[in-house]
């Protein structure tokens, strides 16, 4: 098979195209013929060194991805050759207690797709069956592949961890992102008025057309001005933040009394200011998210299959131009997730 592998750290140059052995399924494993796989910033992270993730080198890219199930072990149906799937990108255990408990997204034996072990950037895949999610008929694989990682972590921030209430507002930064763009449809599902920040205006178009009640361009405005004056002096109920820096810090001061931040990330900076007098008066609860589990990522591939959900699909690219397709991820310039189409 065809797989999209680094060598040594670097830009996007170090990504070649080489031919690996074809996987084989043990017992419980099926092999997945992948079709399409999104990019997510973590990808340049890990090629560039900087992920704090150990694996083993040449390695492969890639959290998500779907395809078809080409060959079965032992132990799972052969009837399951031929199913359209979308892959999990967490391997859990499925015995420690957070896997018993059901929160296997903090399995403590966890490995991640693409950070921990090879990815997606591939023409196959071995998995585990049951890591295996069953595509609707009205999802496509490149739906599906910008679905896994997006609606899903939006999805557990919000829903789970958060618990997002009809009639408050949320302030979604960087709103442009694969996640929050995400995040900013779930938001409006659930009856949220909705506020998001980004640095290029056709983005806030993009936004404004998914549902945004307000936007602001955080390079000509003073978001916490901006947020002020939208909410009348009352602060937003919920912020929802993959931003981290100074983002992280300003979001304190714009919540209201038992105001909730909930982070899923920290790409502008992960180690910041925290005013913890302001952060105790007003009662303000920091929510800290990360991944989710088997069945939240089948809950929101229901709903994209319903047309409740819809992935934002920027571009895509071939398997041997992901390089480009890095470079586009990197500029910031995408509303929503970036595909690559492996065949």
């Amino acid at each position: 098979m065809k797989a999209l592998v680094f060598r040594e750290y670097g830009g996007p140059e170090v990504l070649k195209i080489e031919e690996l052995p074809d996987p084989i399924p043990g017992f419980g494993e099926v092999v997945v013929d992948l079709k399409a796989t999104a990019l997510n910033h973590v990808d340049i992270d890990v090629r560039e060194g900087v992920s704090r993730f150990d694996f083993a080198m040449p390695h492969t890219l890639g959290l998500e991805g779907a395809g078809v199930i080409s060959l079965v072990g032992d132990g799972v149906d052969p009837a399951r050759i031929g199913e359209r799937v979308a892959v999990s990108y967490i391997r859990t255990c499925g015995h420690c207690e957070w896997c018993q408990r059901g929160m296997e997204n903090i399995c403590v034996n966890r490995k991640l797709l693409g950070e921990h072990i090879p990815g997606t950037y591939a023409q196959k895949i071995l998995t585990p069956a049951d890591h295996c999610l069953t595509l609707p008929d009205t999802v496509d694989f490149g739906e599906a592949a910008a679905s896994l990682s997006a609606f899903g972590t939006a999805w557990h921030a919000l829903m789970i961890r958060a618990e997002v209430k009809l009639g408050e507002t949320v302030l979604i930064h960087s709103i442009g992102g694969g996640v929050a763009s995400a995040a900013l449809q779930i938001c409006k599902a659930a009856g949220a008025t909705v506020i998001g920040t980004a640095s290029r205006d056709d983005k806030l178009a993009q936004a404004t057309a998914d549902g945004a009640d307000h936007v602001i361009n955080y390079t000509t405005t003073n978001v916490r001005t901006a947020v002020d004056e939208i909410t009348e002096g009352r602060g937003v109920e919920l912020v929802f933040d993959g931003v981290g820096g100074t983002a992280f810090t300003d979001s304190m001061f714009m919540l209201r009394p038992y105001g909730r931040l909930v982070s899923i990330g920290a790409h502008a900076g992960e180690v910041v200011e925290f005013d913890i007098i302001e952060f105790f008066r007003r009662q303000i609860s920091y929510i800290s998210s990360h991944t989710q589990t088997r069945d939240e990522m089948r809950t929101v591939l229901d709903l994209v299959g319903k047309g409740v959900l819809r992935p934002r699909i920027n571009s895509r690219y071939a398997l041997d131009r992901a390089g480009e397709a890095h470079e586009e991820l990197a500029a910031r310039t995408s509303y929503g997730k970036i595909i690559l189409d492996i065949d």
